[in-house]
């Protein structure tokens, strides 16, 4: 998926926002304050943020203004309480709070894609990568694919497929599917992802892995559909099946990839927020606090 910057110093409206996303297109970085957040960003190739014009150390369009001096420059939606201005560091602005289906479409009108011939050919090029991997899979272990080495701790593996899914997950290219080549993109692409996401469920569970280890010192690349049978979740975002909730597990994932386990618990609490009943939640809170030693 695709990231996106939100950016907005009222909690409750950054929730209202994240829970507003198209469903799974976007992969929120949610900040309620400006300052460093662009220097933070360089490198990342952030294409695209929504921002708030109040944020809890000052006016959103400071931070509007250091985006712009990215490279790539994202392109901005700027949410605003009252009159909407005409002109600022932004590509699109909206009075705010509107129904999801007005943000939605604002976030499509500023990242309509450019189909000019230097964009094709960076797809042509990608489509190109997706096909040598799929070539490479048939001789590859769990960790070969991953680039991962035999003994990589948990976090690492968290972090590496959480980068994979940023590049590689078919919903971020799901929109382009109306056309021939976009078409073949995704299927391709979700072919890939089904044996990433196979591998990172072994190896990210401890008993599957052991499992893993011993068949691979057979030279079995494989396990076997008995030994592979899933005991239960393996990522934060399968622990719901609210749409609104598994965006912000989906956020506490890559803050666990990260081991910002601080703002992992607050998006686990934004989860629970929209689940109240919802128990493994509540579990992974109790972990990460007694991880943290609060």
């Amino acid at each position: 998926m695709e990231s996106i910057l939100i950016a907005c110093g009222d909690t409750d409206t950054l929730r209202d926002i994240v829970a507003a996303l198209p469903q799974d297109e976007f992969k929120p970085i949610a900040t309620r304050k400006g300052a460093g957040i662009a220097e933070k960003l360089k490198g990342r190739g952030l294409r695209v943020a929504i921002i708030h014009e109040s944020l809890q150390d000052g006016p959103g369009a400071a931070l509007a203004n250091a985006l712009k001096q990215l490279d790539p420059v994202p392109k901005i939606l700027y949410l605003v309480p009252a009159e909407v201005p005409k002109e600022g560091p932004f590509d699109l602005a909206l009075k705010f709070p509107v129904p999801g289906p007005v943000l939605r479409n604002g976030l499509k009108r500023i990242t309509a894609q450019n189909s000019s011939e230097q964009d094709m050919a960076r797809w042509k090029a990608f489509y190109e990568e997706i096909k040598a991997r799929l070539e490479l899979i048939p001789t590859q272990s769990y960790y070969q694919m991953l680039g991962l080495k035999a003994g990589a701790p948990h976090h690492v593996i968290v972090s590496v497929y959480d980068a994979i899914s940023l590049r590689y997950h078919p919903d971020r290219y799901s929109r382009f599917r109306s056309e021939k080549w976009g078409a073949a993109i995704h299927e391709h692409v979700n072919e890939l992802y089904k044996t990433y996401t196979e591998a990172y469920g072994v190896l990210s569970d401890r008993k599957s892995r052991a499992k893993y280890d011993e068949a691979l010192s057979r030279g079995e690349l494989r396990l076997s559909d008995d030994a592979a049978l899933d005991s239960g979740p393996r990522t934060l975002g399968e622990l719901s099946q609210n749409p609104a909730a598994k965006k912000f597990l989906k956020l506490a994932q890559s803050d666990v990839a990260r081991r910002d386990w601080a703002q992992a618990i607050q998006n686990l609490r934004f989860a629970l927020s929209l689940e109240p009943d919802n128990q493994a939640v509540q579990a992974k809170i109790a972990e990460y606090e007694n991880l943290v030693g609060k």
